[in-house]
């Protein structure tokens, strides 16, 4: 059983950014592979297919990239 104001609070709460590969683009939708299966987002960058993206609140925009390479 859960109480009123945890839920309230859950749904209130602000989505984790998550990090994928684009699989399929459609217009201002595009598939994108993730860590935990496949999600629909809407973008409003001109991505392709395997452009790493962040997904926030529904929203695809391309993840930073590294500026600078270290060798190890």
């Amino acid at each position: 059983m859960t109480f009123p104001l945890k839920e309230l609070s859950r749904l209130l709460a602000q989505d984790a950014a998550v990090v994928g590969s684009v699989v399929h683009v459609d217009g201002t939708r595009v598939r994108v592979a993730t860590e935990r299966g496949a999600v629909m987002a809407r973008t409003l960058d001109g991505l392709t297919v395997g452009d790493r993206v962040l997904i926030q609140n529904g929203i695809a925009i391309k993840a930073p990239v590294a500026q600078q390479v270290f060798p190890v």
